[in-house]
């Protein structure tokens, strides 16, 4: 996947969570809230934008440097949905089992 094509997007997600925080808002839990809603709405929706948004904004999450093993289960489940794995998502970490 060509992640630049979608920088734009990935700094203003994280852009816009950093700010939430300054504003008193936890912008983990925000992403992670922000990340199962976009799931959701895929599933009840079956548009697959709504997947990207949520692979967008697990792609920040991690860029932020949060871990992905403390919600591996619904960011597995937005990997094998889209068809990408995780190395795709975070070049040159070691693949998660």
């Amino acid at each position: 996947m060509d992640w630049e094509s979608y920088r734009t997007d990935l700094e203003a997600i994280k852009l816009a969570v950093n700010e939430c925080e300054r504003l008193g808002v936890d912008k983990e839990e925000l992403l992670i809230i922000s990340i199962y809603r976009l799931y959701e709405f895929y599933k009840t929706e079956d548009d697959r934008v709504y997947l990207l948004g949520a692979l967008l904004h697990l792609k920040a999450y991690l860029e932020l440097g949060m871990e992905y093993e403390k919600n591996r289960k619904i960011f597995s489940l937005i990997l094998d949905n889209y068809g990408v794995c995780y190395q795709d998502i975070f070049q040159g970490a070691e693949e998660i089992e």
